[in-house]
């Protein structure tokens, strides 16, 4: 009983954290809805060009949440030049990237396991390696985004299918636009794998 009440009295001498009120909750949940909903329609100006635009400019510099939104409308449309206008964005803008590969094969060679380990990546007791890379620029003369460990060309696009250089080919990626992933095949080391790159926000 004595030590309920000490706790008690304990609880009762800490100082009352200040709490944000329901009209504070509301009124900045409409200004940011109406941020928002102008930012929409920009997204959806029906002058292509200008559409496009707007979108690669909000991936590559807007803030965390207009690029949050421009993401996730670029990579959910089903217009190849917008998907393709996301994703050049995208990669433009330098981000870590992580991959997953799922052997095909239940018994993967010991290459395998080396060529992600290599890369500085994990395999996890099912066999699924996981490899993070950082994009460090594109490359014009070779028409690719290249790797922050070697400066070497990682990626390229061709309209919006993805190449993925790793494991010693390259891998070949379309985007499912209801996740946001792209997802491929990939050989490594002579091991076919599934793959896949989450490019959602």
């Amino acid at each position: 009983m004595m030590l309920r009440l000490a706790l008690l009295l304990s609880l009762l001498a800490l100082p009352t954290i200040a709490q944000v009120s329901l009209e504070e909750l509301d009124a900045a949940a409409d200004e940011t809805d109406a941020a928002m909903t102008a930012v929409r329609e920009r997204l959806n100006d029906p002058d292509p060009d200008r559409a496009l635009a707007v979108l690669e400019i909000l991936i590559t510099r807007g803030d965390a949440a207009q690029k949050r939104l421009a993401v996730r409308h670029g990579l959910s449309s089903t217009d190849r030049a917008v998907r393709a206008t996301a994703l050049k964005a995208i990669f433009d803008a330098e981000p870590i990237l992580r991959a997953v590969f799922v052997p095909v094969s239940e018994e993967p060679s010991v290459y395998y396991y080396r060529g992600v380990r290599d890369a500085g990546g994990v395999v996890n007791a099912e066999g699924h390696g996981s490899v993070t890379f950082k994009l460090n620029g594109y490359d014009a003369e070779n028409a690719c985004w290249t790797y922050s460990r070697s400066k070497s060309c990682i990626l390229r696009m061709r309209g919006d299918a993805v190449s993925l250089w790793f494991g010693g080919s390259w891998g070949s990626y379309v985007l499912d636009g209801g996740t946001g992933k792209l997802m491929g095949e990939q050989e490594i080391a002579k091991n076919l794998a599934k793959a896949s790159i989450d490019l959602s926000e």
